[in-house]
Parts: structure tokens; C-alpha cells; sequence
């Protein structure tokens, strides 16, 4: 049975450990992967406001994720900064909730100042977590109010009676038609 099984967790590894050119044929993945990623993030983005793209603006947790432990690892400052200006940007914009806590799906514009009027749980989660190991990188006290305002708001907002939570909350919840944020 060991005989079967080996050829095919050889052939297995070698797939998750190659990547595909385009003429269909295999090459082994790169140590350099890490810093290819952090290039281009750092070509990406936009020194002034802070993310990585043009309007409509989205969160980038996963991005931001990625360039603090390339900071853990490298010691690379650029990385460290490019989160520092994003998150700095975000928290003091419109895409946060500065009343009730949160963050909306997307900003409209690329100063993260007009929110598009919904909250994604998935959202509010990951840049929750990118608050707070900013904060535990930077000691910045902003970063750590902002995680705690976010976690609060899901757990008052996005907590469903009966246990779970709420995927998302849109425009159209009575406090976004009545124009009472929060």
C-alpha cells in the first residue's frame, strides 16, 4: 500500500511546490516570492493616501498582513510604513464608522473619505486583526482604539440573537434610512 501511496504524494508536493508557466511545463517556486510580493505592493502604492489601488477604494488586510511579517522578517521599514500610512488613513477617513464603530465595504474615492453604506463581518474582522498587530508592532494607541471600536461594533451590531453573526449590514438598515449612524 506504501508502494501506491508514495509516487503520489511525491507527485503531489512537486505540484504545490512549482508553479505553472504558460506553455503548460513546471518550474520550481522562488525563494524570492516574499519580495516579489513586496515590490509590488510597494510600486502599488499610493504614498500620499495610503492602499494600493485607485476608487473605489477597498481595505487591503490581507496585503497589510502580508508587509508586517515581511517587517518581522526583514526588518524592511518602507514595509512598515505603507501600513502605518493605509491604517492612519482608513481609521481617520470616512470608511470608518467615527460614530458607531466599524468599517464600510469600500470608499468611493481615493482619500477613503465617502463610504460606500455597508459593513461586511468578514471586513470588520480581518482589519480588526491588522489594527491590532500594527498596534503590537508600533505601540500606536490609535491603531489599538481602533481594534477594540471594531470588535465592539461587530459584537453589538453583527451578533445574531439566537447565536452566530450577521454577514453584512447595508444602506438599508433602519439607522442608515433614518440618518441615525450609530
Amino acid at each position: 500500500m506504501a508502494a501506491m501511496v508514495l509516487p503520489i504524494l511525491h507527485s503531489i508536493v512537486a505540484v504545490l511546490t512549482s508553479k505553472t508557466r504558460g506553455d503548460g511545463t513546471r518550474e520550481p517556486l522562488g525563494l524570492d516570492i516574499p519580495k516579489q510580493a513586496y515590490l509590488t505592493l510597494k510600486k502599488d502604492f499610493d504614498e500620499e493616501n495610503g492602499g494600493f489601488s485607485l476608487a473605489p477604494n477597498f481595505p487591503p488586510p490581507m496585503g497589510l498582513e502580508f508587509l508586517l511579517r515581511y517587517f518581522h522578517r526583514t526588518q524592511d521599514e518602507k514595509a512598515s510604513e505603507m501600513v502605518e500610512v493605509t491604517l492612519e488613513k482608513m481609521a481617520k477617513g470616512g470608511i470608518y464608522d467615527q460614530i458607531g464603530g466599524g468599517f464600510h465595504r469600500y470608499a468611493t474615492d481615493n482619500n477613503w473619505l465617502v463610504p460606500h453604506f455597508e459593513k461586511m463581518l468578514y471586513d470588520n474582522a480581518l482589519l480588526s486583526r491588522v489594527y491590532l498587530h500594527a498596534y503590537l508592532v508600533t505601540d500606536k494607541q490609535l491603531f489599538r482604539c481602533v481594534a477594540e471600536v471594531t470588535i465592539d461594533y461587530v459584537l453589538r451590531e453583527m451578533t445574531a440573537p439566537g447565536g452566530g453573526f450577521f454577514s453584512t449590514q447595508d444602506k438599508r438598515t433602519e439607522n442608515y434610512i433614518t440618518g441615525r449612524f450609530g
